[in-house]
């Protein structure tokens, strides 16, 4: 997936569609997705892994699992959408 570049592991959006919170390596394009310390959280090491598990609270957690645009921007109806508007963009 690195070498394809932009290409998330669909892990991601499978967790942040059920307003799970999510924690990564970080990665070239991750900014396009989510907002890092706001909707997921990106750890270098396991020392760090273990902190965000041991220091983030409970309501946290909750509310960064819900703060994800995955459900309001990037379910199959907006693709579907997103391709209809450029088809129609090619026909016009």
């Amino acid at each position: 997936m690195v070498e394809a570049g932009y290409s998330p592991s669909i892990r991601l959006f499978e967790a942040a569609a059920c307003a799970r919170p999510i924690v990564s390596d970080a990665w070239e394009g991750l900014e396009q997705f989510f907002t890092p310390g706001e909707e997921i959280l990106l750890a270098d090491s396991a020392d760090e892994m273990l902190r965000y598990l041991q220091e983030t609270s409970d309501s946290e957690v909750e509310a960064m699992g819900k703060r994800a645009r995955v459900l309001a921007e990037h379910t199959a109806a907006h693709r579907a959408a997103e391709l209809e508007s450029y088809v129609a963009e090619l026909l016009a």
